[in-house]
């Protein structure tokens, strides 16, 4: 009834303060990282275990970690569309980041949703790897990559929705690596279909080169995702407008899928191919936490300057707020 609806409603706005409020207190960061590792904990008990592992015990601890990164990685960008929409506004948040970020995880998803899902593609690795390799890609991965598609798709229209294009022009680079994406992927599919001949040389790629070719355009957005957000906080000394519980749960996720990466391995006792027959997976893992890094020491850094500078009508210029005064709009 009406008395549920409120204590609904109460709890969601209190869940909504805890990824809003960017003042990385000690009981916020444990109150929000426990809501993620409940629900991941939870999730990965319900569903369906990986078969392929031989002890019943780790399928159920594979379970849990895997849909524990799935949540912290699926659930990184809402804080950002929260922080959109209660700003009305996408400053200091980078197009050209969002831009690839929709492009980053249509790669990701055709390789996952490929490697669990396709007959050919599963065959293709097979034959590539050996017959006795085990193809580590669970339905985690799966589900997080259409569901973080998803939700760039929703950021993407965010900033069409409040002009963002207009405050921050994609940029040249940003053109040409989606260009050059294309085209690739274009080439690729004519040589699978045709084959191609230069002189003598005949060149006869199969569907699992495609794949490894959206692994690679992956790892490659990725970083190029990345580095527009690094430079764009560097060139305003600031990380307002751009919600740091994104960083959270996205080093969150990168440390917990290496995790699963690795014991997943050890588990089926194969070691070496199972990591780097999911090569894709160890290096996002590592480039996530690296990049993370640099965005915490951003955070840190720019944060401490911001609580010492002018108030936002001396800020004006710049159309910047201290990030005490934005701790005391979004609370």
């Amino acid at each position: 009834s009406s008395s549920s609806e409120k204590k609904k409603n109460s709890i969601l706005k209190a869940i909504i303060k805890i990824y809003s409020d960017q003042s990385g207190s000690c009981q916020n960061l444990t109150t929000g990282l426990s809501i993620v590792f409940v629900a991941g904990a939870i999730i990965g008990i319900l569903m369906p275990k990986n078969p392929a592992l031989p002890h019943p015990l780790y399928r159920v601890i594979s379970s849990i970690v895997g849909y524990t990164y799935f949540v912290s990685w699926s659930v990184s960008y809402y804080p950002q569309v929260i922080t959109i929409a209660q700003r009305q506004s996408v400053e200091g948040l980078s197009t050209d980041a969002s831009v690839l970020g929709v492009m980053n995880f249509t790669s990701y998803a055709i390789y996952n949703a490929a490697l669990f899902w396709n007959g050919v593609i599963r065959k293709g690795y097979k034959q590539r790897h050996g017959q006795d390799s085990e193809i580590t890609v669970q339905s985690n991965d799966v589900a997080f990559a259409l569901h973080a598609l998803l939700v760039t798709l929703v950021l993407l229209g965010q900033i069409i929705y409040y002009k963002g294009f207009q405050t921050y022009p994609i940029s040249h680079v940003t053109k040409f690596i989606l260009l050059g994406v294309g085209i690739l992927c274009i080439l690729c599919i004519l040589c699978i279909s045709f084959g191609f001949h230069i002189g003598p040389i005949q060149i006869q790629l199969q569907w699992i080169d495609f794949i490894n070719l959206m692994a690679s355009t992956k790892l490659i957005l990725t970083i190029f995702t990345y580095l527009p957000q690094l430079h764009l906080n560097y060139s305003r000394k600031s990380t307002v407008g751009w919600n740091i519980w994104q960083v959270v749960f996205d080093f969150t996720g990168g440390v917990l899928s290496l995790l699963q990466l690795v014991w997943d391995s050890i588990d089926l006792d194969d070691l070496y191919h199972g990591i780097f027959g999911n090569w894709a997976k160890l290096v996002l893992s590592c480039i996530t936490l690296i990049c993370d890094g640099a965005f915490f020491a951003q955070h840190i850094i720019y944060s401490d300057e911001e609580d010492h500078s002018l108030s936002t009508e001396q800020n004006g210029a710049t159309g910047y707020v201290s990030f005490s005064e934005e701790r005391r709009i979004l609370n």
